[in-house]
């Protein structure tokens, strides 16, 4: 049991510790966006015809947080409604100048963390990383069961 709580304890500094490094490297233009919300910018800024449907998804979100997240998004002007000209029904979103920049912005920050933090698992041999990312991607599912359990109560 004591193992289990170390482990515990260490995942919570790592997380503290990730937040706190990303504060300290980011562009100040970000902090003031969840992380939500920067990777919805994210997706409209990647997906082909983004929508509610595709970019809830792809951020395995449903599509009422997604219509409230993107609502806020137009409002802070950093993206726009659209339509085609041969489907007036469905809605689609784009970045505006100010969406492309904060796009750019984390995608570079992406890029940095990735270099960054490849470079302290490089120090792993491949069947400790395989061991780690088990542990990682079995931990997710629980943590998105949580997820799931909470959600039905409300």
């Amino acid at each position: 049991m004591k193992e289990q709580q170390i482990l515990l304890k260490e995942i919570a500094l790592m997380l503290e510790r990730q937040d706190m490094l990303s504060k300290l490297t980011e562009n100040v233009c970000l902090d003031e966006y969840g992380y939500s919300e920067t990777h919805c910018i994210d997706y409209i800024g990647k997906l082909e015809l983004p929508n509610v449907t595709k970019v809830a998804e792809h951020m395995q979100m449903t599509r009422g947080a997604i219509s409230k997240m993107t609502k806020k998004l137009l409002a802070k002007g950093l993206i726009e409604k659209y339509t085609l000209e041969n489907n007036k029904k469905e809605v689609y979103f784009r970045l505006t100048a100010s969406g492309m920049e904060l796009y750019k912005e984390h995608e570079k920050r992406h890029k940095l963390w990735e270099k960054r933090d490849t470079q302290f698992l490089e120090r792993y041999s491949k069947d400790e990383i395989e061991i780690i990312t088990k542990f990682m991607k079995e931990f997710n599912v629980y943590l998105e069961e949580q997820i799931e359990a909470h959600t039905n109560e409300v």
